[in-house]
């Protein structure tokens, strides 16, 4: 039982239908969605349309959450902000009713899901370092955790006191150890490699998998600016 694991999708349609393709040849069907699959790209609607239908389990990212609580939107900056107000504007009503029935936190099994740190959900702060992994690592009380918000495949392990960059290819997890992981993004790498990255995780083989793939950015580039969003979301496609 393995499940694709998808973070910060940022309405890149074509960046999650070329990581789709990838996961129906390898028969996965599962997936755990780390939030934020709108905001920047030109696509908000079928991107969090997908998220709803077909995510297992699925937390609140703050893009989405500042489509619903507009004050949110001042702690962005002025090209977030911007593409959020266009966001707002063109996503369907009901699925930005769906956007309040997200939670900020998802426990399931051996899992739990934030967007961001897993101690303080509700604030989204970035999960980049050994205190704010031992913060989340006593908050959560399953052997998992898995975090997006920062768009770049990481890890943290409790007892080894570990963490770093996550390469792509397959990573063994030690048996007895716990874990927060980040599969990178989707719709928005922002480790200088324009791939786009999401995680598989496979709990009984104890693995995870980061995946990262080429695709159409070009034309997601071209989508961003013919509706006008600033030219700077396009362009860091590249």
């Amino acid at each position: 039982m393995k499940y694709a694991v998808f973070a910060d999708i940022h309405g890149n349609w074509e960046a999650l239908q070329s990581a789709l393709e990838y996961v129906r040849k390898k028969q996965l069907s599962r997936f755990l969605v780390l939030g934020d699959s709108v905001g920047y790209g030109a696509d908000p609607n079928a991107c969090l349309e997908w998220s709803l239908k077909n995510a297992e389990l699925h937390v609140l990212g703050n893009h989405e959450a500042a489509v619903i609580h507009e004050e949110l939107r001042w702690s962005f900056t002025d090209w977030a902000r911007t593409a959020i107000e266009w966001t707002a504007e063109k996503l369907r009503p009901e699925l930005a009713e769906k956007i309040k029935t997200l939670p900020y936190l998802q426990t399931d099994g051996k899992v739990t899901l934030a967007h961001g740190t897993l101690d303080d959900p509700e604030e989204f702060d970035y999960l980049t370092d050994p205190a704010g992994a031992h913060r989340s690592f006593m908050a959560a009380k399953t052997m998992f955790g898995f975090f997006g918000h920062t768009h770049v495949p990481y890890f943290f392990s409790e007892k080894g006191k570990e963490g770093g960059y996550l390469k792509p290819g397959v990573h063994k997890l030690k048996e007895g150890e716990r874990y927060l992981l980040n599969p990178g993004s989707i719709g928005q790498p922002r480790d200088r490699d324009t791939r786009l990255s999401f995680g598989v995780f496979d709990p009984e083989e104890l693995t995870f998998e980061i995946v990262r793939l080429p695709y159409d950015n070009k034309e997601a580039t071209r989508k961003i600016l013919a509706e006008g969003l600033p030219r700077f979301l396009a362009e860091r496609l590249l």
